[in-house]
């Protein structure tokens, strides 16, 4: 299944769907819809997305939830709760599947956090096994599991309770090799972000067009033919609720200091507005295009 972060394409509902449709993409990452977070969802607003995604037969691929991209020493109770809610979303759409991280940890100090983040995780891992969905870890940068080998320590120490989304660029932003990442992953690996990045400035670009080795990468994930599942999220500009996705923290833990958008490409919308898209089909879903390419070079 190919999907996508359709809130790179517009903010609204119907502009999510035309974009999506434009750029025949069956399913989506569903993240915002109207600027409201899919964990702040309640049951009109998720049941309006069912109904509009239903006649459009596009399938949610997956809940792109914040859960885990909180600081370390945020309450857990809570975390546990959104994700019992998020459940909740998740089949009301008919999805089992929710994107997770891995904790915000001090800079330098992941080690003496590695305990607290794995009692953590198994916590969340309780909760969704409860639920009936099945989670998946992000690499993301400054969590836990934001460079390789703190990846690996997360999968080998859940092994199959826990999936893995491999998000080459993230890599690229930590000094992880996104190839020596799937190699190392690949038997927990489900499925994979395309999300190129240039290693010698850390700038997001078209997939296939940056340091991610993303050709190199479909061609052994696509070898795999029980593991089919793409999502787009080309962050080719800055969408309007960007700043409230991709915040790190700095500080002390629990300060909540955001310090805001890190790496974000300087880009046009050409369809005339942020968050625009539509008819024009915006630059964040170009990506779309170079990875359906690269589908059919993978075979």
């Amino acid at each position: 299944l190919l999907s996508a972060f359709a809130d790179e394409a517009a903010q609204d509902l119907e502009g999510q769907i035309q974009a999506l449709i434009t750029n025949k993409v069956p399913g989506i990452e569903l993240r915002t819809v109207d600027s409201v977070n899919v964990a702040d969802f309640d049951s009109t607003m998720t049941a309006r997305v069912k109904t509009a995604f239903d006649q459009a037969s596009l399938k949610v691929h997956c809940l792109a939830t914040p859960l885990g991209k909180v600081q370390i020493d945020s309450p857990l109770e809570s975390e546990l709760e959104r994700l019992k809610r998020l459940s909740q979303t998740a089949h009301a759409l008919d999805c089992q599947r929710l994107r997770i991280f891995s904790f915000y940890v001090p800079a330098g100090r992941a080690a003496e956090y590695r305990d607290e983040v794995m009692m953590r995780l198994e916590r969340l891992i309780e909760v969704a096994d409860a639920e009936g969905v099945r989670m998946f870890h992000e690499n993301e940068k400054d969590i836990y599991g934001d460079i390789l080998e703190r990846c690996v320590d997360i999968h080998q120490t859940f092994q199959s309770k826990l999936g893995a989304i491999l998000d080459p660029a993230n890599y690229i932003q930590v000094g992880s090799d996104p190839l020596q990442a799937f190699k190392a992953l690949d038997a927990w690996i489900e499925y994979l972000h395309s999300k190129d990045c240039r290693r010698s400035d850390g700038h997001i670009v078209a997939a296939g067009k940056g340091d991610g080795q993303i050709a190199e990468i479909l061609n052994l994930f696509l070898a795999n033919h029980n593991r089919q599942s793409i999502a787009i999220e080309p962050h080719l500009y800055e969408f309007a609720s960007l700043k409230t996705l991709e915040i790190h923290m700095t500080g002390d833990p629990g300060s909540g200091q955001e310090v805001g958008v890190v790496e974000v490409v300087g880009g046009v919308d050409p369809a005339g507005g942020e968050g625009a898209c539509s008819a024009a089909v915006a630059a964040a879903l170009v990506a779309g295009e170079a990875v359906e390419e690269l589908c059919v070079e993978a075979g």
